[in-house]
């Protein structure tokens, strides 16, 4: 790396005063940019990564998930999450990320040889809170890490886009509401891996979008938004244009974290169930049409909750995070991968880790 690598953003809107520092690093159809802050403060060096336990070629693990099971505990008595590839049928799971700091979200590229992911390990800290988190990538078995974003707000949920030239996530970094990063709204943003632009797609500082997903053509995107109205999913034109919702609200369910199945007419998302069962609150998941018509409960409507689901390659079939729950308590005890055909049959456990809640899937852990 030398400084002939380095490029200068200009300013993004006006209350963003100073440039960003970018790194700009060959990696996925052209380059990716790494960038390093926002501030005028001298940029720490990345820590060198570790050579891998196992090198896990992306064609055997296609799986990617964030668990608690090979957590250790920080000084505060919390766990923290790492970065796991599996089999197809769940076993075999390899640590990618190995790292003490939390490590989640993770998401394939679309050739396969690098994972995107969320990590509070370079993170500012609020009083009183965790580590605010950043963007990354990795190699597919888990080395030559580097950190894309860099703010003291929460940045999570990155999404490659079809191309593999963007990356969309979610920031608090233009949040109108200050204080502890828990309570500030997010917006989705995108990066433009050749270092040439990073910009705000929804720019609505006072809601919160959050959980994008690109559609198979690059032309669109799913995400979930939430107002003083309510929760509701939103189709965005990939330039910001347009915002509308997929579907009127159902009084029956309230809809999230959408993602589209690989040939675009279809999109499957998280809902929680406004008519659960006593002492709980419980998620299913439903798919629709990419209109928002034919829609489609794919899982029950009982104690255990699933959401956050993820297309397989061909579309047969959808990989979820199942919570299987104590129904005298009607509270989580433990969170593990499943799998289930596309219409809702054929349903399995991937994952049963049984030591608490720990494994979230996310909507691009499916090697495409």
């Amino acid at each position: 790396m030398d400084e002939s690598q380095l490029v200068i953003l200009p300013r993004l809107r006006p209350h963003v005063t100073p440039p960003c520092r970018v790194w700009a690093l060959p990696i996925v159809s052209g380059l990716v940019a790494l960038i390093l802050g926002c501030t005028d403060a001298p940029v720490a060096p990345l820590p060198v990564p570790e050579p891998p336990l196992v090198a896990v070629p992306a064609s055997t693990h296609p799986i990617v998930f964030s668990s608690l099971r090979d957590s250790t505990f920080s000084a505060g008595g919390f766990r923290n999450s790492e970065i796991m590839a599996a089999r197809e049928d769940g076993t075999d799971l390899i640590n990618l990320s190995r790292h003490s700091a939390n490590d989640s979200d993770p998401s394939w590229s679309p050739d396969g040889r690098f994972v995107a992911f969320a990590s509070n390990r370079n993170g500012v800290a609020d009083p009183g809170y965790a580590p605010t988190f950043d963007i990354f990538v990795m190699r597919d078995d888990g080395t030559d890490v580097r950190q894309l974003t860099s703010d003291s707000m929460e940045e999570r949920y990155p999404s490659w886009s079809p191309d593999g030239k963007k990356i969309l996530y979610q920031s608090q970094r233009e949040s109108a509401v200050r204080g502890p990063a828990f309570f500030r709204p997010t917006d989705l943003f995108v990066l433009h891996l050749d270092g040439s632009r990073v910009f705000n797609l929804t720019a609505t500082p006072t809601h919160n979008e959050s959980r994008g997903a690109w559609s198979p053509d690059g032309k669109t995107i799913a995400y979930t938004r939430r107002d003083s109205s309510g929760t509701q999913i939103f189709l965005v034109n990939a330039d910001g244009t347009d915002p509308r919702p997929l579907r009127p609200r159902d009084p029956n369910f309230v809809d999230e974290a959408p993602v589209w199945s690989p040939d675009g007419k279809r999109i499957a998302f998280s809902a929680g169930n406004v008519n659960h069962p006593p002492f709980s609150e419980t998620y299913v998941i439903l798919s629709v049409n990419a209109d928002g018509s034919d829609p489609r409960i794919l899982t029950g409507l009982g104690y255990n909750s699933n959401r956050y689901p993820s297309w397989s390659p061909d579309g047969s079939r959808i990989v979820y995070t199942t919570d299987f729950t104590e129904e005298s308590w009607g509270k989580y005890s433990r969170q593990n991968i499943a799998m289930m055909n596309s219409d809702g049959s054929g349903k399995s456990v991937l994952t049963k880790d049984i030591r608490g809640r720990n494994e979230t899937a996310g909507p691009q852990v499916w090697k495409r």
